[in-house]
Order: C-alpha cells, then sequence, then structure tokens
C-alpha cells in the first residue's frame, strides 16, 4: 500500500444548516485521531482468577487533535464560539484516500499563539459527542 500525504488530511466544521456544508478550519499543520475501547470487566470468582472483558457492554470514545493556522478570521470565529459555548458540533474528518469519518463534536481545549515574527498559531482536541459515520472512498 502507498504512502498517503499527512497534508491531505483534512478537517472541517460544518454549517449546522440541514442540508451541512462543512468548510476547513484551516491549514493544518498535524491532525490526529484516538480510537479508545474501554472494556468492562465481567471477572467473575468461576473464571480462576483470570480476568474476562465483555467488550460489547465497555465505551468507546474518539478523540482528534489539530495544529495549524486558521484559514480565515470567520474559522477562527467559529471555532473560537464553538469552545466558549461548550455545545456539540458536527465535523468532518478527510482521509487521503478519500475516506470520511462524521460526527458531533465538542471542544475539550482550544488554544491560540503567536510570536512576533510568524503567524498565529491554533490548536484544538475535539471529543466525539455522539455516533459518527464511517464513509469509505467512493461510497458518497
Amino acid at each position: 500500500m502507498p504512502s498517503q500525504k499527512g497534508r491531505d488530511l483534512l478537517l472541517k466544521i460544518g454549517d449546522g444548516a440541514e442540508d451541512e456544508t462543512f468548510t476547513a478550519i484551516g491549514a493544518a499543520r498535524t491532525v490526529a485521531m484516538t480510537v479508545n475501547n474501554q472494556s468492562a470487566d465481567a471477572t467473575s470468582m468461576a473464571d480462576g482468577g483470570i480476568q474476562v472483558l465483555n467488550a460489547a457492554a465497555g465505551v468507546q470514545s474518539l478523540s482528534l487533535r489539530l495544529e495549524g493556522i486558521f484559514k480565515d478570521s470567520a474559522a477562527e470565529e467559529s471555532l473560537r464560539a464553538l469552545a466558549f459555548s461548550r455545545a456539540a458540533c458536527h465535523f468532518l474528518l478527510q482521509f487521503p484516500n478519500g475516506d470520511s469519518y462524521g460526527a458531533p463534536f465538542v471542544v475539550e481545549s482550544y488554544n491560540r499563539g503567536g510570536s512576533f515574527d510568524g503567524l498565529e498559531t491554533f490548536g484544538v482536541t475535539l471529543l466525539r459527542a455522539g455516533d459518527g459515520v464511517f464513509t469509505a472512498a467512493g461510497e458518497a
């Protein structure tokens, strides 16, 4: 399988409309997705001291981490307003091979910074706040 370009991994924010339109937040320098599957301990005394896990009863979480520079002031305003509102919003993660994953997310952390001789940067961590939809390339 050929390697994929990290710069083609895009995170887009939804506009909340009925027929939702997604817009790229900015020029991402790094984007990372983490899936955690926390299983439930179903060990009983009859298990002879060997732990038994029940994955179906556990909790799955998904987080996205994005660092980069904003596309424009509208993108910064949208993300900042979402961070302060603590509300869920739909985001779309597009992978270089054409796959995509969309779900509602809440902003766990948001930061902005910059230096006197550089561009303003930002970082955001998003936590999935509901069911998501994975779409394989070519299925859309």
